[in-house]
């Protein structure tokens, strides 16, 4: 009978972190929607345009801004780089929560979205307006996102091996040699 009460309670809390990791996962999908978007109309605002709707699905997968015309190439690779930009320095401030999962989830779907030409894409807009340059902004956002991941790595597996975060790397070596 105890073995069994001990299971149940093992059973219920394998389900309680499954059912908040799905919701923390669902909440930062419509928040990256959200704050993409937002990016991509601020900058619509600051250069004189009209945001007429900013629409995120309820899953957060699916997101898009409905704005006025923003004559020029550079206006127009401004407000279609804003939201990845936006997005790949919520990941770096992201390292400051010292929860990894949230920066890994923030810049690996940026950098996935920078490498997605599919039609519609804020990349393939880029690569419409200015061609096979667009490459270069995709090669830059995800060096930036990955060098996040890494860096999130980096504290996680210092935090496990029980080496503060903010330790140098020549305390690092006096812990090790002292023990």
């Amino acid at each position: 009978m105890q073995l069994k009460n001990v299971s149940n309670v093992a059973l219920t809390r394998i389900a309680i972190k499954i059912t908040c990791f799905i919701f923390i996962l669902w909440a930062a999908n419509i928040t990256y929607g959200i704050v993409h978007e937002s990016a991509h109309a601020m900058v619509v605002d600051a250069l004189g345009g009209h945001v007429y709707d900013i629409y995120v699905n309820t899953m957060g997968t699916d997101a898009f801004t409905v704005h006025s015309e923003i004559p020029g190439i550079d206006g127009g690779v401004l407000v279609e780089v804003a939201g990845m930009a936006v997005t790949t320095l919520f990941a770096f401030i992201s390292l400051f929560t010292g929860y990894a999962p949230l920066t890994w989830f923030l810049a690996l779907r940026t950098s996935i979205y920078a490498i997605n030409y599919e039609a519609g894409t804020d990349i393939d807009n880029i690569h419409q307006l200015i061609g096979s340059g667009s490459w270069l902004i995709s090669v830059l956002l995800v060096a930036l996102n990955l060098t996040c991941v890494l860096v999130s790595l980096k504290i996680a597996f210092r935090k496990t091996a029980g080496v503060p975060a903010s330790s140098s790397s020549s305390a690092h070596v006096s812990l090790l040699n002292n023990n």
